[in-house]
């Protein structure tokens, strides 16, 4: 088997067969072109040879752009060296001024004999002989090495490609929390907003209060001045019964007087009595209010327990950006050194270059050869060059994305101290307001002390007054039967709120539900009602064919033990105050489910 060294040499020896003299570095476009090749007495010609013009980088004879057979010629026959030409016509030329492109010479067997230096075809007007020397450059280097370059291009740029994903990660995430902090700004500012009007409230209900019990006191001095009046009345009339034997004219007069007078009593009496259920109901309306108060008060502070939770989980997501900055700082570490590896290979080629030049000057080599070996170190000197500077932008990129990083960070920071700062002050208007609602309730009791003591007063007018104590008790029968015919409402729409209970007999039955059953058919279906024994035969006969029913969610289960239905009635996530099942319910909505009960 023959050895890749062999390869090489045969390759080498094919290729060289056939030279090719005088190859410019360019030809003008738009004419015809005439190469020149010269045929070693190694190989002998054939009719069926053809000379071809390839693209650099080519890989078989069949990737040939176009080409034209080889002309025989008499006058050169016998010679060991011949000078031949090729001539390609203008219309089969490429036209592309960019590529490169070379010479073949091609067999009859498919075998390249021989093939030129590179060029192009490129108008050579304004062009001066060193520039054309400079921008006509090519390096011709072998597959491998290009699969390699490409293969560690690829990985440069998916390298590029996961850092800028990466900074797009971290520039998103830091919008986010800077949208976050606005949002709680915004919050912060409304909250503020409602304790502002919360705490105009709580002065308003202050002053109406100061009015409540300013009326109080005037109320009371009113039922003083009542009661010295009344006394009085009880002592003019004595006065009159003593003088009544001896006047019966003028008794009769005082006697009208008095009843005059007894009626304008009764008649403040009950004045006063109105006055005092709206008193009543203003102060309960005022409770009602304080109640409200206090709710919306522990709705801030869990708002305010929220606030500090998305608090905390900002200053998470700070630690993670700033883990991400100093990771970006390592990597911006990494490529500096990774230039300052290029600049030394860069040294270290530059000196091989110098050194390539002493021994080439040493060596008796060909022009060609030489011109090669140029080609290729130029074209790895602009390689190395087009990666420091790809490296050298990189470094700046990554300097600007961490600078920029900092003073994201910075703000977001600056934020949260905001942030914290409005929570301190919501916390202290919350005090505030605890203060002023203590200060509430106590002025709502010592009211109250005065309106029991006002009763007290009525209480002692009303056993002085027996008509009025009539019509009292009278009120009171009427309001004892309004209570309870309330206090039956309450329970029955409780009852009709609760759940229906099971119609198992083996169940427990609650008392409360079967009795706001027994009301309810009352109400709608007074005839069945009428005749309870109708139904006893129909029971009796479906009493066996039931099975067990939840008594939640009214599921029923013909095959299972009285065990298994605890244990499945277990199972169900219930509300404490209403039984409702709530099993399908998240956790945040069951919460707020069970606090509306306790507002």
């Amino acid at each position: 088997m023959e050895s890749p060294k062999d390869a090489a040499d045969s390759t080498a020896r094919t290729f060289s067969q056939v030279v090719f003299t005088d190859t410019p570095y360019s030809y003008p476009p738009s004419t015809s072109v005439t190469c020149c090749y010269t045929l070693t007495t190694a190989y002998q010609p054939n009719s069926r040879d053809w000379v071809g013009i390839f693209k650099v980088g080519w890989s078989t004879t069949k990737d040939y752009h176009t080409f034209v057979w080889v002309e025989p010629s008499l006058d050169v026959v016998g010679q060991e060296s011949a000078t031949r030409q090729a001539v390609f016509t203008e219309y089969y030329l490429p036209k592309d001024e960019l590529d490169f492109y070379q010479f073949c010479y091609v067999d009859s067997t498919g075998q390249v004999r021989g093939a030129s230096t590179p060029f192009r075809f490129k108008n050579p007007a304004g062009q001066n002989p060193e520039s054309s020397m400079d921008e006509d450059l090519m390096v011709i280097t072998t597959q491998e090495q290009v699969e390699l370059s490409r293969h560690e291009r690829a990985e440069l740029q998916k390298e590029l490609d996961q850092i800028r994903g990466e900074n797009e990660t971290l520039k998103t995430n830091l919008q986010m929390e800077q949208q976050q902090a606005a949002s709680m700004k915004g919050q912060n500012e409304q909250k503020e907003k409602e304790m502002s009007r919360l705490v105009r409230e709580m002065d308003q209900i202050k002053e109406q209060n100061e009015n409540l019990k300013s009326t109080l006191q005037q109320q009371v001095k009113e039922t003083d001045g009542l009661k010295e009046e009344m006394m009085k009345q009880q002592r003019d009339a004595a006065e009159q019964n003593n003088q009544s034997l001896s006047l019966d004219g003028a008794s009769r007069l005082n006697e009208t007087h008095a009843q005059e007078k007894y009626d304008r009593a009764v008649m403040k009496i009950k004045l006063l009595k109105e006055e005092r259920e709206q008193l009543r109901q203003i102060v309960d309306a005022q409770s009602q209010e304080t109640d409200m108060l206090n709710s919306k008060l522990r709705e801030q502070e869990r708002q305010l327990f929220k606030m500090g939770d998305s608090i905390q989980l900002l200053q998470v997501d700070l630690q993670s950006s700033e883990k991400e900055k100093e990771r970006l700082s390592a990597e911006l570490l990494r490529s500096q050194s990774l230039a300052h590896d290029m600049d030394d290979v860069k040294t270290e080629n530059q000196e091989l270059c110098r050194r390539l030049a002493r021994q080439m000057t040493l060596q008796n080599c060909s022009d060609d050869e030489l011109k090669v070996k140029c080609q290729t170190l130029d074209g790895q000197l602009q390689d190395a060059r087009r990666k420091l500077a790809a490296e050298r932008e990189e470094t700046k990129n990554t300097k600007r994305q961490a600078e920029s990083l900092e003073k994201d960070l910075q703000a977001v920071r600056a934020q949260l101290e905001k942030v914290a700062s409005t929570c301190v002050d919501a916390q202290r208007i919350s005090g505030k307001q605890e203060l002023q609602l203590a200060m509430e309730r106590d002025a709502m009791a010592d009211a109250r002390e005065t309106l029991a003591d006002k009763d007290g007063l009525m209480e002692e007018k009303e056993q002085m007054i027996m008509l009025v104590r009539h019509e009292k008790e009278e009120l009171a029968r009427e309001n004892q039967m309004l209570m309870s015919d309330i206090e039956g409402l309450r329970r029955a729409y409780a009852e009709l709120q609760a759940p229906p209970p099971a119609d198992s007999p083996h169940l427990q039955p609650d008392t409360n539900t079967s009795a706001a059953n027994d009301w309810q058919q009352q109400q709608e279906s007074p005839e069945q009602a009428d005749n309870p024994y109708d139904n006893i035969d129909m029971g009796a006969g479906t009493e066996e064919e039931q099975s067990l029913v939840c008594r939640h969610c009214q599921e029923c289960f013909p095959c299972i033990t009285r065990n298994e239905l605890e244990q499945h009635e277990r199972s169900h996530r219930l509300c404490p105050f209403c039984t409702m099942v709530c099993d399908n319910m998240e956790q945040s909505v069951f919460e707020d489910h069970v606090y509306s009960h306790e507002l």
